[in-house]
């Protein structure tokens, strides 16, 4: 069955359905803003790139993170960002959800591939891996932190 076009312009951005898709892209703009400022406030700006709002759902403030370790980090803001929320978001925020969501890059399988020369290849998983977890310490608090660079350290020597 074939769909039927608007004959007219104002038919297509009259429509309801546009109308609520542009409303709602303004207001995750606006949640998304309001996040990052928070973040600036409470001098965790570096995590910036690695949260994004999911939605807000009255009561709950829905944000998606990068890693556990900076889900533990906005966590132990958390009384922060609600307040932050509170004063600035249209919906009331009383809690706030975070879920780990991993960059593809960091999940992203290896091919399952017999090289012939397995070495060198084990030597760039082991840099990689190395430079992940280092990376991660600096985004972490003691003592976890020291435990990830004695990982690091393990792994790289």
């Amino acid at each position: 069955m074939a769909r039927r076009r608007p004959k007219h312009l104002q038919q297509l951005f009259g429509s309801q359905q546009l109308q609520q898709f542009a409303d709602f892209t303004e207001q995750y703009q606006l949640w998304q803003q309001l996040l990052s400022n928070c973040l600036q406030e409470t001098s965790l700006a570096e995590l910036a790139a690695s949260c994004e709002v999911i939605a807000v759902r009255a009561p709950s403030l829905i944000i998606q993170v990068s890693s556990a370790a900076i889900g533990q980090r906005i966590k132990t803001e958390q009384g922060r960002i609600i307040t932050h929320f509170q004063t600035h978001a249209t919906p009331a925020v009383a809690s706030l959800e975070v879920r780990i969501r991993p960059s593809r890059q960091a999940v992203a399988p290896e091919p399952r591939t017999v090289p012939q020369k397995a070495a060198p290849k084990e030597l760039v998983t082991e840099s990689e891996t190395v430079k992940k977890l280092r990376e991660q310490a600096a985004l972490c608090e003691e003592p976890l932190r020291s435990q990830l660079l004695a990982l690091a350290d393990k792994y790289s020597g």
